[in-house]
C-alpha cells in the first residue's frame, strides 16, 4: 500500500464521511460512506490524482485499503500507456 496516496485518500474520506479516523481494512460502509458519496469521492480522486476508475472497480473498493491500492494499480496502468506511447 502506497503510504503517499493512503495520506490523501484517508484525509478525502475522513473528510467527506466526518470522521476523526478511519481504519484502513475496516468496511468503509461501516462509517457511513453511501452510493452518493462514493461517486462524488471517485470523481474526486479521478481528477486529484488523474487516473480512471471504472464502475467494475469502484465497486470493489470495499475498504480504504482497496481504494489506496485501485488508485495505485490505476496510476500504474496510466504510466505504462504514456510509456508505450512515447
Amino acid at each position: 500500500m502506497n503510504p503517499e496516496i493512503l495520506e490523501v485518500v484517508d484525509e478525502m474520506f475522513r473528510r467527506e464521511l466526518q470522521v476523526p479516523e478511519i481504519n484502513p481494512r475496516a468496511p468503509l460502509v461501516d462509517y457511513g460512506l453511501d452510493s452518493i458519496r462514493s461517486i462524488s469521492l471517485i470523481v474526486e480522486m479521478e481528477a486529484r490524482f488523474d487516473c480512471r476508475i471504472s464502475d467494475e472497480q469502484a465497486v470493489s473498493m470495499q475498504t480504504l485499503h482497496d481504494v489506496v491500492d485501485q488508485v495505485t494499480a490505476s496510476l500504474t496502468v496510466r504510466v505504462r500507456q504514456g510509456d508505450s506511447e512515447a
